[in-house]
């Protein structure tokens, strides 16, 4: 395959690099059409990126994800990766500790699912026998309902409705909530809630297992779908920002950035959802789709990394911490960081008011008060994204349009759309498949 410039007929624009731009770019280039991917950053990835510090690959937000991510991992497939040259799998195995408070623990058992549960809760350590019936109950509940909903609430108001106690809520659903979600429990939603679980704890068993990355998030999937979209004749434009789409006739023509102007038939807008409502506004034909996405809001993330001596670790790579400002402490030592440890605070709550140095020392106290004997810390460095992810409220879902064509051969793609999932990188990669499967399928004939 050549890389002279096709007729504007089968070239395909793709603007936004996160990885649902990215997943579409090389679905297209996969199936041998031609991609231009745009971005205005100078780094591939979006809002799950590496970025480089004190000689260190560091990524702005931590992910881990699990083994009900099928499409990502079909896509790192399609780019010649196999899970166990991108992640260390293990079992669900959810230690969550207190400063103040006992903590727990909750083992997914060997069984098939949904026993590997059930049989989890049955073992789970920290709980009285009344707290687990009263789990295991609210479980078998989810099940039978096929973990369904009728009308969304908050799923703070959903747990009290079917018995969950305080106490239950604060060790277990609350920490699981802001991981799954990035929302306070209070005003998650809980139907998108409810999905996760199904995904999760339901089919085989091995959907629940943890995949932690061998590498930065760079390595797992942006750099190696650079290679890919290249070597299939694409083109990848960095540091330009689209300020306007061009229409002509009812269609498509191409798309104008700060410094370029940009030729093609079909494009698939792949950003951050206030960027798409930014792209769309002067297109009054697409107010419908602007009205509702007008209606998202943001949460933010904070990342410490914190580089201890080497010897320094987390049993099982990671703990949860249901009463302090941090939430999670995440050991990169898969990641071949040994000693380096990331604490996050997903969500917005009193941190989001605390300048850099206060959350630091905050973050560092709560270490310290965890692990006692760990010595302080080599160095640390602060990462805050404030947009990290769309808010997953209650009835969000109603402001969460379908990934898809819009129109004017345009496709919108972006994990703010409506996948059944939260922000996650697998709901991101699902909307971008989605928009170039669905773009081959219905213009076959003009791409081709």
């Amino acid at each position: 395959m050549t890389n002279s410039s096709p007729p504007v007929n089968k070239q395909v624009i793709v603007v936004g690099a996160g990885w649902a731009g990215l997943a579409a770019a090389v679905e297209l280039c996969h199936r041998g059409h031609r991609v231009i991917l745009i971005d205005a950053g100078q780094q591939l990835g979006g809002r799950a990126r590496s970025i480089h510090y004190n000689g260190q690959t560091l990524d702005n937000g931590q992910h881990i994800l699990l083994g009900a991510y099928k499409e990502l991992l079909g896509l790192l497939k399609t780019l010649g990766i196999q899970e166990a040259d991108a992640f260390v799998r293990t079992r669900l195995n959810l230690k969550i500790d207190g400063l103040q408070k006992t903590g727990l623990h909750i083992t997914a058992s060997q069984l098939f699912s949904p026993l590997h549960m059930l049989f989890g809760l049955i073992t789970a350590r920290g709980l009285s026998l009344n707290e687990k019936r009263k789990i295991i109950r609210f479980w078998i509940s989810l099940q039978l309902s096929s973990f369904t909903i009728k009308q969304d609430i908050g799923l703070g108001e959903f747990l009290i409705k079917h018995q969950q106690t305080e106490r239950i809520t604060t060790l277990f659903w609350a920490p699981l909530c802001v991981a799954a979600l990035n929302t306070e429990i209070s005003t998650a939603s809980t139907e998108v809630f409810l999905n996760v679980l199904k995904n999760s704890f339901t089919g085989s068993r091995s959907n629940s297992d943890l995949l932690l990355p061998k590498s930065s998030l760079g390595g797992i999937l942006p750099e190696p779908a650079a290679h890919f979209i290249q070597q299939h004749g694409g083109e990848i434009i960095l540091g330009e920002r689209v300020i306007s789409i061009n229409l002509e006739n009812e269609q498509l023509t191409g798309v104008v950035t700060d410094k370029n102007t940009y030729a093609a038939s079909h494009m698939i807008l792949a950003t951050p959802f206030k960027q798409t409502y930014r792209l769309l506004e002067a297109l009054p034909e697409f107010s419908a789709f602007n009205q509702a996405i007008a209606s998202l809001e943001h949460e933010p993330i904070a990342t410490l990394y914190m580089q201890f001596p080497e010897n320094i670790r987390i049993d099982d790579y990671m703990l949860g911490i249901c009463d302090g400002v941090t939430q999670w402490l995440i050991d990169r030592r898969t990641c071949g960081q040994a000693g380096l440890i990331a604490a996050v605070i997903s969500a917005s709550g009193k941190h989001t008011a605390m300048d850099k140095a206060t959350l630091t020392q905050t973050i560092l106290q709560e270490t310290a008060r965890l692990f006692p004997h760990w010595p302080a810390p080599v160095t640390t460095f602060l990462m805050r994204e404030k947009q990290a992810t769309f808010s997953c409220t209650a009835n969000s879902r109603r402001f969460r349009p379908s990934a898809g064509h819009l129109g004017k051969n345009i496709w919108v793609a972006g994990d703010y759309l409506d996948t059944g999932l939260p922000a996650t990188l697998e709901g991101a990669v699902i909307s971008g498949l989605q928009c170039a499967r669905e773009m081959i399928n219905q213009h076959n004939t003009i791409l081709n």
